[in-house]
């Protein structure tokens, strides 16, 4: 096989929000990064009387936890002041439904985008403080979800 040429920048993409599925934002211009996201199956063995190795087996897909880096800013069309708002606004027994979706080659048509099942909002990084650096503060938040689903944006 030759070498690729398709390669795609880590550095640029797109990350939206949703609290509902259908409407989206964007948060794309105050995120860091998203966080690399592995999915793994439930795995098991059995071992019969007759034979040395174990017959392995495949299951369900597990979930996976999803966490995204963001800047902090006090603008409340901004990443960190709308998920803070779903993160302390969720009074039913912590459920604050959220969906993600990004794509590692921006939101144009024909590129790759995944996309989750509804989440739980399940942890939340208020502002850390630091006398002896001079950067900007970094937040973030993580999601648990059930599943990943991978599309073609439409045109």
């Amino acid at each position: 096989m030759a070498q690729t040429t398709s390669q795609v920048s880590l550095g640029c993409g797109y990350i939206a929000i949703s609290t509902d599925g259908a409407a989206w934002t964007d948060i794309s211009g105050s995120t860091q990064s998203l966080e690399e996201t592995t999915q793994t199956r439930i795995t098991g063995e059995v071992y019969t009387l007759d034979g040395d190795a174990a017959l392995p087996c495949g299951g369900k897909i597990e979930p996976t936890e999803i966490t995204v880096n963001i800047v902090y800013t006090e603008t409340d069309a901004e990443a960190y002041e709308i998920v803070r708002l779903i993160f302390e606004g969720s009074t039913s027994c912590g459920t604050g439904d959220i969906y993600l979706r990004w794509a590692p080659r921006g939101n144009s048509a024909g590129n790759e985008q995944i996309t989750t099942g509804a989440g739980t909002l399940v942890s939340f990084t208020y502002p850390p403080m630091n006398a002896s650096e001079g950067g900007c503060i970094l937040t973030g938040f993580t999601v648990r979800v059930g599943s990943l689903t991978t599309s073609i944006i439409a045109s």
